[in-house]
């Protein structure tokens, strides 16, 4: 049977950098992958990176968003065209807000149980974790309590203390939503330069929890990601427009600015939260800006990327 792994992570985790190193390991060991950016958005800008990155080690597909039940119904559609093409393993990349139930109620559900079985449910944490509202601290927690290991990026930009701070975050965060899961084994907190071959063998074998905790419905409207077409701006034009916009508290709680930006014909990948943008030289991109957080003032940030 096709093994599924289940990457998920908050807004800005690291969950694409991470599957970039973890395909690599995979394909290291002689298997046929498969990568599924599921998102909610038409435009996927993961997928575009993730298609250059993982060129000839694995196959990048994509599910388009929808509401719940057209996101499942695809994802599933998606899922039994790919059952047929051999593939040895499947990672499913899915939105940073997710309901982790969607996973398991797909892959328990012919024909897709026949074929697939569930291999790992992964959770990527920003070491660095800030004050985050109610609503973000229960998709963190939903998110921890089914991961069979927890993985602490951007390590190398933390102290000690940022680290104990996120640790005991997600321990209150789990305690909260009336979750008995003892983390303390499920941590890895490397950079990323520092991951060797049996890191990722533990991981590959690290499963998942029952993820038993007290759930809530959030109104689909309190996160939102708004597409910003046609964005005419250099690099140094759309660093100041991300700064203004993080510092803006008229257009809501941005969580996270990503996209592409051309400049004298070189395409370049951004990638913004409040304390870091990353800008990185790609080959081929679209003129567009993603904008993700919670209850976003579309009018007030279309001022900024009209």
């Amino acid at each position: 049977m096709i093994k599924v792994d289940l990457i998920t992570g908050f807004l800005g985790s690291g969950k694409t950098t991470f599957i970039k190193k973890y395909v690599e390991y995979l394909a290291s060991q002689h298997l046929r992958v498969a990568v599924i950016e599921n998102d909610y958005g038409a435009i996927n800008v993961d997928r575009m990176l993730l298609s250059e990155a993982l060129e000839g080690k694995a196959d990048v597909e994509m599910v388009i968003g929808g509401d719940k039940d057209c996101r499942i119904r695809r994802f599933k559609t998606k899922l039994i065209s790919m059952g047929m093409q051999g593939y040895d393993r499947v990672i499913v990349e899915p939105s940073g807000i997710y309901d982790v139930d969607e996973f398991f109620d797909v892959l328990h559900e012919a024909p897709l149980d026949q074929w697939y079985e569930i291999g790992n449910v992964i959770a990527l944490v920003n070491s660095r974790l800030e004050a985050l509202s109610k609503q973000s601290d229960y998709v963190l927690a939903s998110e921890v309590a089914y991961a069979g290991k927890i993985i602490l990026s951007r390590v190398d930009e933390a102290k000690e203390d940022d680290i104990k701070h996120t640790i005991d975050h997600l321990n209150k965060a789990l305690r909260e939503h009336h979750s008995q899961r003892d983390i303390t084994n499920d941590i890895i907190a490397k950079r990323w330069d520092d991951y060797r071959d049996e890191d990722f063998a533990s991981i590959m074998e690290s499963g998942y929890q029952l993820g038993i905790f007290y759930k809530q419905a959030i109104d689909d409207d309190f996160f939102r990601s708004l597409f910003f077409l046609n964005v005419h701006l250099d690099k140094a034009g759309l660093k100041q427009k991300a700064n203004s916009v993080f510092r803006d508290p008229d257009v809501g709680h941005v969580i996270r600015i990503k996209g592409f930006v051309n400049e004298d014909g070189q395409w370049y990948e951004v990638n913004a939260t409040k304390d870091d943008i990353h800008v990185e030289a790609i080959n081929d991109g679209q003129e567009v800006i993603i904008v993700i957080g919670e209850q976003l003032d579309e009018e007030k940030l279309h001022q900024y990327f009209q």
